[in-house]
This record gives C-alpha cells, sequence and structure tokens, in this order.
C-alpha cells in the first residue's frame, strides 16, 4: 500500500520489495493475528532493565520461548501501578522480514498493528485468503479474533461497540443482524494503523536512522494529520517572523532616513557656503578641519598632537629615546631597553587617549585606530 499525502491510498498490491515506489517512510504493517497483546503491571524500573523486567513478567504466559519473541509497549507506553498492553512478535519472523528490507536497500521506521488495545470499543469484520470471515475485536480489554460462524461470539462483545467492514465481509455482517457499519478496506485501515504514533520496533529491534533517513523519517512522521495543529503552528510562526522582520527592516530604513536628513539639515545650518550635499559626514569633517587650520589649531593627525601626546607619555621616565618617528602611520619610539612598568603607563596612557598601541621588538608604535599600518 501507498501513499502520497499519508492521508489516502493511492496504489496497492503486491510486489518484490526492489519495485516499491520511493517513499520518505517505509512502516511495516502486522496482521492482527500476527501480533499477541498480554497485560503486565510492573513495577518502577529503569529503561535499561524494561525488556527484562517484561520478559520476566511473561515467560509464563507466552507460548514460545522468551528468547523467540519480541516484546514491545502499546504506543500507551509504560504505566507504572497500571496495567500496561505489551505485544509479542515472533522475533525470527520479523527479523527475517527486517534482513529482507535492508538487502532491499530500505528501511523500516516502524512496525505497526492492525489492531491495539485501546479506551474504546472496536470492531472489525475481514475476510481471509480461505473466504472465511473473522472478527477482530479491540479495547480496553485488549485485542481478541473469532471466526464468525463460531455461536458464541455475539457473547463477547460490550455492549456499544463501533463496527467496521471489509466490503468482501460486509454481506456477512449483515445476516448477523448488525447492519451499523462503516466499510472499510484493508488498505485503508493499514494506513490508518501506519498514521498511528504506535511503534512496535522498540529495544533491541529500534531503528538506527543516521542522516538523511533520520530527517526523511522525520519529515514524514511530521506531515501526519495528527500533526496538522502543529504544522499549521510552525507556519504561523514563520510567517509571523518573516512580518516582524519585513517591519524592522522598515523602521531601521525610516530611522536612517530621518537621521540622513537631520546630518544634511546640521551640515547646512552649520557651514551655509556648502550648497550641495553629497556625504555630509565627511563634508563636515573637512570643513572642520579648514576652521582647524584658519585658527591655528593642530588636527589629530598633526605634528603637534603627536608631540604633545609624546611629552605626556614620556615624562619622568629614566632612559632616554634612542630614536622617534613620525609619519601618516602614526607615531613610532625605539628605546633599549623598554622598562615593564614605563611600558604598562605608555599604554594606559595612550588608550585613555583614544590611541592604539603595538610593540614590536625595541618599538613602540602608536596610532589612531583606523589609520593605515
Amino acid at each position: 500500500m501507498f501513499s502520497r499525502d499519508g492521508q489516502t491510498v493511492a496504489e496497492e498490491g503486491d510486489a518484490p520489495l526492489a519495485a516499491l515506489p520511493k517513499a520518505d517512510r517505509l512502516v511495516l504493517v502486522a496482521h492482527d493475528e500476527d501480533v499477541a497483546w498480554l497485560p503486565v503491571q510492573l513495577p518502577k524500573v529503569s529503561p535499561q532493565r524494561l525488556q527484562e523486567a517484561l520478559r520476566g513478567s511473561l515467560e509464563d504466559r507466552l507460548l514460545e520461548e522468551a528468547a523467540d519473541t519480541h516484546l514491545a509497549l502499546s504506543q500507551a507506553g509504560l504505566r507504572p501501578g497500571q496495567t500496561t498492553w505489551v505485544a509479542a512478535v515472533h522475533q525470527p519472523w520479523i527479523r527475517r522480514i527486517l534482513a529482507q528490507v535492508h538487502e532491499a536497500g530500505l528501511q523500516a521506521s516502524a512496525l505497526v498493528s492492525l489492531s491495539e488495545p485501546g479506551a474504546h470499543p472496536q470492531a472489525h469484520l475481514k475476510t481471509k485468503a480461505d473466504g472465511r470471515s473473522w472478527a477482530v475485536l479491540s479495547g480496553p480489554q485488549g485485542v481478541a479474533l473469532w471466526p464468525l460462524e463460531w455461536p458464541g461470539w455475539k457473547n463477547q462483545l460490550p455492549v456499544a461497540v463501533d463496527w467496521t467492514a471489509e466490503p468482501s465481509a460486509a454481506r456477512a455482517l449483515v445476516d448477523q443482524g448488525i447492519a451499523n457499519h462503516r466499510l472499510v478496506a484493508a488498505a485503508p485501515r493499514a494506513l490508518q494503523a501506519a498514521l498511528t504514533h504506535s511503534n512496535l520496533l522498540q529495544f533491541d529491534l529500534t531503528p538506527k536512522m543516521k542522516g538523511a533517513h533520520a530527517l526523511l523519517s522525520a519529515w514524514a512522521s511530521l506531515k501526519a494529520p495528527r500533526w496538522r495543529a502543529l504544522r499549521y503552528g510552525l507556519l504561523a510562526l514563520v510567517l509571523v517572523h518573516l512580518v516582524g522582520l519585513n517591519v524592522a527592516a522598515w523602521q531601521t530604513r525610516r530611522e536612517l532616513a530621518q537621521l540622513q536628513v537631520q546630518t544634511e539639515q546640521l551640515l547646512r545650518e552649520s557651514f551655509p557656503s556648502v550648497k550641495v550635499v553629497v556625504d555630509p559626514v565627511r563634508q563636515m569633517e573637512r570643513e572642520l578641519a579648514t576652521l582647524r587650520r584658519a585658527s591655528g589649531q593642530p588636527g589629530p593627525e598633526d605634528l603637534e598632537t603627536w608631540t604633545d601626546l609624546l611629552a605626556g607619555l614620556w615624562t619622568g621616565q629614566p632612559e632616554p629615546l634612542s630614536k622617534l618617528v613620525w609619519d601618516r602611520q602614526g607615531l613610532r619610539l625605539e628605546a633599549t631597553p623598554w622598562p615593564p612598568s614605563a611600558l604598562s603607563g605608555i599604554q594606559d596612557h595612550a588608550r585613555q587617549r583614544g590611541w592604539e598601541t603595538r610593540l614590536e621588538g625595541n618599538t613602540l608604535r602608536l596610532f589612531r585606530p583606523g589609520s593605515p599600518s
């Protein structure tokens, strides 16, 4: 059975594993008669000891050797202090199927049963290959199967039960006086079982998915109908984030435009001689430099500024400077040796004035941040 959307059956039939259509997720579905559901009440045990505890509690009720039986918890999980339903499957059989799947280059992500104990009684009538009709009852009391010709099967039904039937078995159900039922074919029933969050591949049969297989399996599970609300919530969250980012970008552009207008206005008010505004920040720096030169004040890159800084740095030092170089790269001081206390004091003093320092051998460089190195 193959489904493209995870909700309806697109194709069904028998085919070799190698001829199966490509899918995001491969789920094995066991027939009702291939899984036995046994109730057990377990004490609190660690996850490492859970499988051993299950074998010990169910050993007397298993029809096969415990070593040949694979046990798995129902989708309700382990409920300490309450009855827990455990599925028993013939282990060599399921291992052989998993090996065949692996040899075909596929990986099964889950094993589910067509019927599983649940809170509400449900009954299904199906037709086996021999033409006989069998009833499957699942509910709080577990899962039971019996042939329709058994005279006592009606006594096993609860007061209220929801009936479904395969089209080929519907007439037999009507003949038994049960006309209120829904038609559910075998393939849609298998798809419904595959969409549950049940998985009997537990303990040592847990799928070890890595890389792309794990991502594809997670994505396929997320596309299931039960996660529709989560998908819509994630989509809404993404849309909210996109709208928020667009609003934030619009606000940022608006603030930048307002700042640009304010800067241009400040330039025009401070320097009325500027007629054309291209880069208000750079134009304002050039106008300020022109005013400093006209008033005789040194600028940050003038020699007077460097010597003023040097006077404050070297005052009180016992050793004289052996060399001083000033160029576009900044100020270079050479002294042999550099006393650690003096070097630390010069670096702290320069840092407080907004300068950066770098020691290269016996040469101490002082430069403005952003100046060419």
